[in-house]
């Protein structure tokens, strides 16, 4: 048993060495956020995380030269149904604002929160960040306060962002650039715990140092986390690179049971590897995007519940510009778990310019698989107001 695990282990290494020297740069910055923008329109039910507001413009006098308030505010207002052994009729109503403030007191400071409102089922009213900025030396930037870190070259599964379940923890972070790479620490302590002086023992501690290396972006990092979290510390690999046009990018952690018994599968808690890649064609109308990724988890000792080899896979497919008016758009969503036989897809197809500052969007969504006794389908038609101010 120990020889088959341990060629499984470098087979997983061999793996990731080979993708480290196939993949690289990705596309330019605005070539991905529309990407993410066109998915995003076309869904409606994407979260993203909001960016800092912009200041006024130069000149102001007073406060307002060194405030920044903005917001946004978005809602949606329709009919929806639920198909399973007859249809199951309802209405839909959803109201989120959010409020941002920013301020900038000197070049090197700046301040940052925000509070968001939202009405569904239920109404919430929430502190959604505030943090400051520092620049040391214009060269070291840290950034401390109730606020999200993204670590990660993964676009759509969860367990490509490392740092996703220290979100909405106080998060300390510095980053000390160079022209071909980056080193960053974070430090994350859970705020409801907060004492005057919490032990270094219960501060989850990650750190990630990306390099570019010919055409290849490459980022090595690892998390321990603190004595209250009770879980595994982790280690990992990413690579990134352009080919033919295409994005692609791979990744791999190992999450470890026990650092002194790496010699054997007691020591090892799983190893997670997640390649795909991503386009979008925008040079015509209509503009096209793709994006595929394949998660493959090996579970040394998997429970009675659990499976040794875990396979899924997630693809999202959206295309805008569509119509005489170029005022259409629509998208695709796929989600398959290969080792549990459940998936979920989801259509969509919004009209934009129909009615003042508002978008028709229709969606139609069935869930599917060993876990459900037939296909249950969703649909929803809904009026979709999105502003910024």
């Amino acid at each position: 048993m120990k020889k088959l695990f341990y060629k499984k282990l470098i087979s997983l290494s061999l793996v990731f060495c080979l993708m480290g020297g196939a993949f690289g740069f990705a596309q330019e910055e605005e070539e991905e956020d529309d990407f993410d923008a066109m998915f995003a329109e076309a869904t409606g039910d994407v979260e993203v995380e909001q960016s800092a507001p912009v200041l006024p413009a130069a000149g102001s006098s007073g406060l307002s030269s060194l405030i920044g308030l903005s917001g946004h505010f978005d809602a949606d207002l329709g009919l929806s149904a639920l198909i399973l052994d007859k249809p199951d009729f309802g209405g839909y109503l959803s109201l989120n604002n959010s409020l941002y403030m920013n301020v900038s007191p000197n070049p090197v400071v700046s301040i940052h929160g925000g509070i968001g409102t939202s009405l569904s089922n239920k109404f919430s009213l929430g502190l959604s960040h505030i943090y400051f900025d520092y620049l040391l030396f214009d060269r070291i930037f840290i950034s401390a306060g109730l606020k999200g870190v993204s670590w990660g070259y993964v676009r759509m599964m969860s367990e490509g962002n490392v740092m996703a379940d220290t979100n909405g923890m106080l998060n300390a972070e510095v980053r000390y650039p160079w022209s071909t790479g980056t080193f960053t620490f974070v430090g994350a302590y859970n705020y409801a715990a907060l004492t005057p002086n919490p032990s270094y023992t219960n501060i989850t501690m990650a750190a990630s140092l990306e390099q570019t290396i010919g055409h290849t972006s490459v980022n090595l990092f690892g998390k321990k986390y603190g004595n209250s979290e009770k879980k595994s510390p982790l280690a990992g690999l990413e690579v990134k690179r352009t080919i033919f046009g295409f994005d692609t990018y791979a990744q791999g952690v190992v999450r470890f049971n026990n650092l002194k018994k790496l010699d054997s599968k007691a020591g090892y808690q799983n190893v997670c590897a997640i390649a795909g890649f991503y386009r979008l064609w925008d040079g015509f109308d209509p503009n096209i995007g793709i994006n595929i990724e394949y998660n493959y988890v090996y579970i040394p000792n998997p429970s009675k519940d659990e499976k040794a080899h875990n396979n899924k896979i997630a693809l999202q497919w959206g295309i805008k510009r569509i119509g005489k008016n170029k005022n259409m758009k629509g998208a695709i969503d796929w989600n398959h778990n290969f080792t549990s036989g459940d998936g979920n897809l989801v259509a969509a197809y919004i009209f934009d310019g129909i009615l003042p500052y508002a978008s028709w969007r229709n969606a139609v969504s069935v869930d599917y698989g060993r876990s459900y006794k037939r296909p249950q389908f969703k649909m929803a038609t809904t009026i979709s107001l999105s502003l910024d101010y």
